[in-house]
């Protein structure tokens, strides 16, 4: 058995304690060395007087069996005396002290006293110092006289704990070799006093079981006069004093429980003298002073807003008077100063009136007055005549056009490259029949949309309306069949630069005004070649000619918050197309959700830019009267089939022929939906009213057509009949078709070879399957367009090449659109903001009785034996907290950041927006948001937790899981319903919170095989994080390998997973960028 082994079964010494009674004088040294003043072994005299000299000896059961050993000084005097005189000393006298400086040793050879010169003592002898340690000393005496008495030596009990036997923990062998451990006092501890554990008393139990090290007013205690203790928070222990003594810790730094070294406080934190932790106060003055900065300039700019529009507002009566006045003089020089206003026109302008009058009484803002003209609605009032050539017509139309839509139509013609701003479409045989359906939406599909017509899509429900709509668009690919663009065969998807779509529902930014939606839509859809200042004059041009120059700065609103009314809505809607300068508008249902004056008012607008040469379809379902009158032509259908292509004057003809009767003074919009619906019956009391049967009669007509066709010699249509419907209309609706369209007939158009016809031919005027007179009016046809592609597509190709910003300059504007969203929804702003430092704030006060200690671990051998209760859970479990309330904190206003505005996003990209732009663009917009919750969320949570984590250590972590939360928020905003998605994103990040591997552990995950899993949360690595900068830096004091293993975590990864969590964030946005592509079908 080693001697280390044969040590550990013995009781610990005790140098308090005598093991006789003390006779001569004594003292305990440093090295608690028993010291006795005797006289000299190698003094031989026989007489009685004897030199005498301090004999010290640390193993008292030795020394005192080997009276010579250990080690002996001279005293400092060379006194002699007596044994007896000796013996008449007090055992605590002062007197004949030793001398220190030279240590000297039994010589059993020569008997006598020699100088050390080589190491023939023991151990325990070997550290003797002959220093006189008063408090060992004074312990001494009192068990003597204890002893003395008759008295249990209390003063020499090794354990406070009543009858408690202390173990000795280290040898002394690791004590020559390691000394205190580092984080330990040991101020009783010598090679002769070896460290001891002592039974703890009940109290101090308690409070190690409960992970606390025992305490006396704030002052930690040991269980025993030999135990080590560790060092004292807000004070620190070096090394080089070997445990022996405590400093208090300095101001500028702080000192955790244990500490050797006192820790540096940050830059900007607060450690006065004696502090455990820091107080971050530099954070707090950041946040303070940003939020008081922010609160600043949001005045100022509130009050710069106010002072231009008060500015404005003083300069605009003074504006309009003189321009009024200029008018007048105008007027009074060409002799008509003073016109009569015609009825109808007194009538529009008491109804814009009450418009108007009503809107001021909703709205939040407070319009200017409208001007005497009626926006684009003045081109309609330029007289034309049908007997005129296009081209006079054409001179016409642009002598009277007004300043204003003058200036918009030379910009859409410096746009579009060419006089002709309008596309016309070509359709032969067309067909979609989507993947997996038994039966087509569209069949036999066939006819022609003109250039600068206003065009009409009607149907039933399913009738196929949208579908045909969305396959000349180019958003849905036909299966078969084929479609020109003026003239010209090509994918539709190319010219989607030149098209605009108007959907049923409004969709703009609320929080954008009507100048800035339509400015961001022309800067991303017009030419790139085009100066600022030309894009402004354009979206200037567009506002004034919608009517909207008195909203021009007022925000747009929310159906639910209104601003603006629901027709100017439907015209900023329309203007944020017409802005993009497109060559065609398709519309669905523009008006719907309208009253009839405002209904009115947008398909007169409506008619006036198709007047102008842009070629304008709606999807319309019963319009009134008045607005089935301004439509040029008709596309009717049915079960994806057509019924009628023509024009709107030969509808009625068309229908009577086949029997169905128009009631006098009926609404033949209601009529012919009422017909092509199957419905009829009303109209037709005999025969077949089916839709089937209409379809019939439609395709007969255009085989007989095209009977018709193949039997004309020359191949040349001759020129129609003019045909007068038998219903009663006002001239001016009738003249008003009729008129417009040879103004726009200015070059040829392209309609299916089948639609031309003799119509000179007499014998077919009463045939029920001859398609209508105008429809038969067709110049060219597929087939020789298919053949001779003109130069308009090389034109049209130089358009759509320089058509778009570049992508850089797209993320540019978008992302200041979306810094400017952000700025104008304040109150969500400081609400978020509000909510992370309220979360930081409960979260801290949570951890704040901690004081900073989150982490207990298992002491070093051989001093595990005094730990407490070690404490493994606190790190991962506030980590587990930091996780959850990031999650409801971000996750929320992640989903806002594109839930709110994908119908808007998806109406943008659809007419050529770079998606990657747009979501880079959000995506970097929303960073100073992330920082600033972080920031409002870090600073409470640190300054009231008091953790060792460094502050920009744990601000960085706490970003990154913000990133990570965004990014995932933003990916179930693209795959679940807006309503659903803030619900869906908070639970999610709750479960992404729950696994970072607090519990359960992520050791017992990984004997599950399931640690993949938990690894693909970020908060597991969040987690790590946390607890490697809160474990690693007790690695002197604490078994944290141990700690390490049975939590699971990596200890000295901190940037690696860092960079994981920076991977996580990444790979969520990369899936959120798929789900703008296949997000719309999962969300139905």
């Amino acid at each position: 058995m080693s001697h280390d082994t044969t040590e550990s079964w013995q009781l610990p010494q005790d140098p308090f304690l005598p093991q006789d009674e003390p006779l001569l004088p004594s003292f305990l040294d440093t090295e608690a060395c028993l010291c006795q003043l005797q006289g000299r072994p190698d003094d031989n005299r026989k007489s009685g007087t004897r030199n005498m000299a301090w004999r010290c000896f640390g193993n008292q059961n030795e020394g005192y069996e080997k009276p010579l050993s250990g080690k002996w000084f001279l005293t400092t005097d060379g006194a002699n005396s007596t044994s007896a005189d000796i013996l008449r000393i007090p055992i605590n006298s002062a007197a004949h002290p030793p001398a220190i400086d030279k240590a000297l040793q039994y010589d059993n050879k020569t008997r006598s006293l020699v100088p050390i010169t080589s190491s023939q003592l023991s151990v325990w002898d070997q550290a003797c110092t002959a220093l006189n340690n008063t408090a060992f000393s004074t312990t001494f005496y009192q068990a003597a006289a204890e002893s003395k008495r008759g008295d249990a030596p209390i003063s020499a009990a090794p354990c406070w704990r009543a009858g408690a036997i202390p173990l000795q923990i280290q040898s002394v062998t690791d004590w020559q070799t390691n000394g205190c451990i580092e984080g330990f006092l040991c101020p009783n501890n010598t090679v002769n006093s070896l460290p001891q554990f002592c039974p703890p008393i009940e109290q101090c139990q308690m409070a190690r079981l409960a992970g606390v090290v025992c305490s006396w007013d704030s002052v930690n205690l040991p269980m025993g006069v030999f135990e080590p203790i560790v060092c004292q928070g807000g004070h620190y222990c070096p090394v080089e004093d070997k445990g022996k003594k405590t400093y208090i810790c300095p101001a500028g730094t702080y000192c955790q429980m244990g500490a050797s070294t006192p820790t540096p406080c940050s830059v900007g934190s607060k450690c006065p003298e004696g502090s455990t932790y820091q107080l971050f106060i530099a954070p707090i003055g950041v946040l303070i002073a940003l939020d008081v900065l922010l609160i600043i300039g949001m005045l100022l700019l509130r009050h710069r807003k106010k002072r231009k529009s008060d500015a404005l507002g003083h300069q605009e009566p003074l504006l309009k008077t003189s321009k009024l006045m200029v008018n007048g003089i105008k007027s009074a020089f060409k002799g008509h100063a003073y016109n009569k206003v015609p009825k109808n026109q007194e009538k529009e302008s008491e109804n814009a009136d009450l418009e108007q009058e009503i809107t001021l009484m909703n709205a939040t803002y407070i319009p200017r007055q409208q001007e005497t003209w009626n926006g684009f609605q003045a081109a309609l009032d330029i007289p034309v005549n049908a007997l005129m050539s296009p081209v006079e017509n054409r001179h016409n139309l642009e002598a009277g056009m007004t300043a204003e839509i003058r200036a918009f139509v030379e910009s859409m013609r410096k746009a579009t490259d060419t006089s002709d701003i309008g596309l016309s479409f070509g359709y032969f045989d067309l067909a979609f029949q989507p993947k997996g359906s038994a039966r087509p939406i569209l069949q036999n599909v066939t006819g022609e949309i003109r250039r600068g017509a206003l065009t009409a899509v009607m149907g039933g429900s399913g009738a196929g309306k949208s579908t045909f709509v969305n396959v000349l668009m180019g958003k849905t690919p036909y299966t078969s069949g084929r479609v020109l663009i003026n003239g010209s065969p090509g994918k539709l998807r190319r010219y989607k630069k030149v098209v605009g779509y108007v959907p049923q529902d409004d969709i703009v930014l609320p929080e954008l005004t009507v100048w800035e939606n339509l400015l961001h839509s022309a800067r991303i859809r017009l030419p790139r070649t085009w100066k600022d200042a030309e894009i402004r004059a354009h979206v200037t041009a567009v506002i004034d000619c919608l009517e909207l120059s008195h909203v021009r700065d007022s925000l747009v609103g929310s159906v639910s918050k209104p601003v603006l009314s629901g027709g100017q809505r439907k015209r900023v809607s329309i203007g944020m197309e017409l802005a993009a300068a497109p060559m065609a508008i398709f519309l669905d249902e523009p008006t719907s959700g309208l009253d009839a004056t405002a209904a009115s008012s947008i398909m007169k607008t409506l008619k006036a830019v198709a007047r102008l040469g842009i070629s304008v379809i709606v999807i319309i379902h019963q319009p009134r009267m008045e607005i089935f009158e301004m439509i040029d032509d008709l596309i009717l259908l049915a079960n994806g089939q057509m019924i009628y292509e023509g024009p709107e004057t030969e509808i009625q003809p068309f229908f009577e022929r086949l029997g169905f009767h128009f009631p006098p003074h009926a609404n033949f919009g209601d009529v012919v939906t009422d017909i092509i619906t199957g419905n009829g019956r009303g109209y037709k009391k005999i025969g077949d009213i089916s839709k089937d049967a209409l379809i019939s009669h439609w395709a007969a007509s255009r085989q007989a057509q095209r009977s018709n066709t193949n039997t004309n010699d020359d191949n040349t249509p001759t020129q129609t009949r003019s045909h007068t419907p038998s219903h009663s209309r006002s001239a001016s609706a009738s003249s008003t078709s009729s008129d417009t369209a040879a103004i726009l007939a200015v070059t040829p158009d392209f309609p299916p070879a089948e639609f031309t016809t003799a119509a000179n031919n007499n014998d077919n005027n009463n045939n029920p399957y001859l398609m209508p007179p105008n429809t038969q009016n067709r110049r060219t046809s597929v087939t020789s367009l298919l053949s001779n592609p003109t130069a308009t597509n090389t034109a049209m190709h130089r358009v759509l090449k320089t058509r778009g910003a570049p992508g850089w300059r797209q993320f540019q504007l978008c992302f200041s659109r979306a810094i400017l969203q952000q700025y104008r929804a304040l109150s969500i702003f400081w609400f978020e903001m509000g909510l992370a430092t309220l979360a930081g704030f409960l979260l801290g006060l949570a951890e704040h009785a901690k004081k900073g200690v989150l982490f207990t671990g298992n002491y070093h051998q051989p001093y595990a034996i005094l730990s407490v209760s070690s404490d493994f859970r606190s790190a991962p479990e506030m980590a587990l907290l930091v996780c959850i309330a990031i999650g409801l904190v971000g996750a929320a206003p992640g989903v806002r950041v594109f839930s709110e505005e994908l119908m808007v996003h998806r109406r943008e990209a659809e007419a050529g927006h770079s998606r990657f732009a747009y979501f880079a663009a959000k995506s970097a917009a929303v960073v100073p948001r992330m920082a600033a919750a972080c920031l409002h969320f870090t600073t409470p949570l640190l300054l009231l937790s008091a953790t060792i984590v460094p502050w920009g250590v744990a601000f960085l972590a706490n970003m990154l899981y913000f990133y990570c939360i965004y990014g995932l928020a933003s990916g179930i905003s693209m795959v679940v319903k807006r309503e659903d998605a803030p619900l869906f994103a908070t639970m999610i990040s709750l479960i992404v919170g729950i696994l970072s591997g607090a519990a359960p552990p992520l050791s017992t995950v990984r004997r599950w095989h399931m640690e993949w899993l938990w690894r693909a949360s970020p908060g597991t690595w969040l987690a790590e994080i946390y607890f490697g900068q809160l474990v690693s830096p007790f690695r002197y004091l604490y078994n944290v390998d141990q700690a390490a293993e049975m939590s699971g975590y990596a200890l000295d990864h901190l940037w690696r997973n860092m960079l994981v969590l920076i991977a996580i964030g990444t790979v969520y946005r990369v899936l959120a960028f798929c789900g703008l592509f296949v997000g719309k079908r999962m969300r139905m």
